[in-house]
């Protein structure tokens, strides 16, 4: 098996997920709730964000959905809002968004790329934002491929986003690895029939909650090189 071209989650797989989302999810919640702390927390117990630790409760929609369902839960319980409302706010606070890379990531993609390695990126957040944060870090020219909720192919776990990237670089699924830190990610993998579905260890879920569905278990994404040794 030869790999020849890696798909990569975003949050909590390039960058650290707390520290990227906490701050936005946060900021969305008290804009939308102008303050008022009630609400708030209903907002927040909707998608699973825990306001008093400031983190995502297991199984949070934060984590694992795409942001076009968020958006439209939160539209519900906001009946002066449209979705297009809703969604105008949450875009708003992408500006601000930080990034916490996970390691060197100019670095380990470089590597892959004078491999011949192709990369891919398929989020379920925005791909407008994807492509921010790849920009941030000097990056995004060095993927082939970056598709968000919001691309067109569908969102993780259905395979939709992996074809797309197989479409996009001539590349058969049996020589493609899915990378990522959930279980939305590695069964998108799975979806597609990829080659090999490796997980990290740089998002909420701990190893036991992603290892039936991933072939290998990595701390973070500067052991791929490794793997495909």
């Amino acid at each position: 098996m030869t790999i020849k071209g890696l798909v990569f989650d975003k949050d909590g797989t390039l960058f650290h997920y707390g520290a990227t989302w906490t701050i936005w999810c946060d900021n969305v919640l008290e804009d939308l709730s102008a303050g008022d702390p009630v609400k708030k927390k209903e907002l927040a117990d909707a998608v699973g964000f825990d306001l008093r630790d400031n983190s995502f409760l297991p199984g949070s929609l934060i984590v694992n959905a795409s942001a076009g369902e968020i958006i439209g839960v939160w539209a519900s319980l906001l009946p002066d809002f449209s979705p297009q409302d809703v969604d105008a706010v949450a875009v708003k606070h992408l500006g601000s968004l930080p990034s916490v890379p996970v390691c060197d990531l100019k670095a380990l993609f470089t590597g892959l790329r004078a491999q011949g390695i192709k990369l891919g990126l398929v989020t379920n957040d925005y791909e407008e934002g994807a492509y921010m944060q790849l920009q941030q870090e000097g990056i995004a020219e060095l993927f082939d491929f970056v598709a968000g909720f919001d691309s067109g192919h569908g969102v993780k776990p259905a395979a939709g986003p992996l074809l797309a990237f197989g479409v996009a670089t001539g590349l058969s699924m049996q020589q493609v690895a899915m990378v990522g830190d959930s279980t939305h990610d590695l069964g998108a993998g799975r979806a597609a029939n990829v080659a090999m579905t490796i997980g990290v260890l740089t998002g909420p879920a701990e190893s036991d909650d992603i290892a039936h569905l991933a072939d290998v278990v990595l701390q973070d994404i500067s052991g791929i090189a490794a793997v495909l040794r």
